[in-house]
């Protein structure tokens, strides 16, 4: 049929329903310029339209096309046919061409978000002002988000007056908010990446190196709590139908969720176990005083011989590139009355009631803990420990330590296995 014929049709049933050009072109989320246009012939609906027109007409899409209403008999008949094989074919194709237009949209907002990143990364490596790039990217990061819900709430406009079936329209709901997290996803990566720097100088920038390793720890952060924000949002969507995906992905995201709360729940328990041992060891069972071993005496002799052995602090070699005279110190007790350097240097042990049990020179400089239990009339054993021992005892209080962290990767990397080994695809 002729596209004048078309737009004749049109015309009349416009004007048989009491309604302008512009009333007409409200419906249809076009100009009124373009009504005129398709009733003066010329041009014609696009395809993507024309079973709207149809729906709001209350006329079949081959009525339209044809530009005439058939027989009230055919039009019994077949009304319902024609429906279904042109009409719900045309508002699918209207589908299919909303979500295309967003999804363009979409990217455009994703590129927003890209050039927040390069603002960033400029601010801080070029300008050396970590905070600034920091800033710079935020308001690129706040347009993108915007920018993305505006484009999510246009999409659902876009097909609000279509009469289109429900469960299509809950499913075009659904891919739209699948792709928004997409895109809100990305700003939440980006804004991980460069929340570290707002917690530096103002007036200095951060390296590269230190960036990324921060900017990592930034990332892991964000996308975890994204995650739980999405895996939330998106379960309460689906449970009050505000979108719904077809039934085999919606059984699929059931079983998966589900699967999701076992294995968190599950690797939270261990989780907390690990760390519950973890802190019951590291005050405890391997605990600074439990590894700093050190040399324990039995005997006040062997004691003093060992604190009065001549042994300098360590790093120091006492070879001096010049030889200076100097005059010795002068010592003083508690009364101002000198005394020798030997008598300053002397310190006293005393049992629990504060009586003296061993007393001794101080010449060994390496000890920097002794440690004892004061009894009456006696304070053996002595444990004695230097600075080597305590960088030892570090050493090895450091290597549980990462043990320990090595063993949180380890379950919280089962617990991604476990899910991706399990979950349905």
């Amino acid at each position: 049929m002729e596209k004048k014929t078309i737009g004749a049709f049109i015309a009349a049933l416009r004007k048989a329903n009491g309604m302008t050009q512009k009333d007409l072109a409200e419906k249809l989320n076009v100009s009124d310029k373009t009504v005129s246009r398709w009733e003066r012939n010329d041009g014609a609906p696009d395809l993507s339209v024309i079973p709207v027109i149809a729906e709001i007409f209350g006329v079949t899409c081959d009525e339209l096309l044809r530009g005439e209403r058939r027989p009230v008999e055919e039009r019994a008949e077949s009304t319902e046919a024609e429906t279904t094989a042109k009409g719900e074919k045309q508002k699918q194709r209207l589908l299919k061409s909303s979500l295309s237009q967003y999804r363009t949209r979409t990217y455009i907002s994703m590129g927003i978000s890209v050039v927040g990143m390069i603002a960033v990364l400029i601010g801080n490596l070029a300008f050396l002002k970590a905070v600034l790039g920091f800033l710079l990217g935020a308001v690129f990061f706040a347009v993108s988000v915007m920018c993305q819900a505006i484009f999510i709430n246009r999409a659902f406009n876009s097909v609000e007056d279509a009469e289109i079936n429900t469960d299509d329209i809950l499913k075009y709901k659904y891919d739209v908010i699948m792709l928004g997290e997409k895109s809100f996803g990305l700003n939440a990566v980006f804004t991980g990446f460069a929340s570290p720097l707002v917690m530096m100088d103002a007036y200095v920038g951060v390296s590269a190196d230190n960036m990324l390793i921060f900017g990592v720890i930034g990332v892991v952060i964000a996308l975890a709590v994204y995650s739980v924000v999405c895996f939330y949002i998106n379960g309460k969507l689906l449970k009050n139908r505000v979108c719904r995906p077809d039934a085999e992905t919606e059984e699929k995201y059931f079983y998966n969720r589900n699967l999701k709360l076992n294995i968190v729940s599950n690797m939270a328990i261990i989780l907390v176990f690990t760390m519950v041992v973890h802190f019951i060891g590291s005050a405890y069972w391997w605990s600074a005083s439990a590894l700093a071993g050190g040399t324990v005496f039995n005997d006040y002799e062997s004691f003093i011989a060992y604190m009065e052995q001549d042994v300098p602090y360590p790093g120091y070699t006492g070879a001096d590139t010049e030889v200076q005279e100097v005059e010795p110190p002068a010592y003083y007790n508690a009364d101002g009355e000198e005394i020798t350097e030997e008598e300053a240097k002397t310190e006293q042990l005393y049992d629990i009631n504060h009586n003296v049990v061993c007393e001794y020179v101080r010449r060994n400089h390496a000890v920097t803990q002794i440690s004892y239990e004061s009894k009456e009339g006696d304070i053996l054993p002595i444990r004695v420990r230097t600075y080597d021992d305590l960088r030892q005892t570090n050493a090895k209080g450091n290597m549980i330590n990462v043990c320990f962290f090595g063993v949180y990767v380890v379950e919280i990397t089962a617990a991604f296995i476990i899910y991706f080994r399990k979950r349905a695809r």
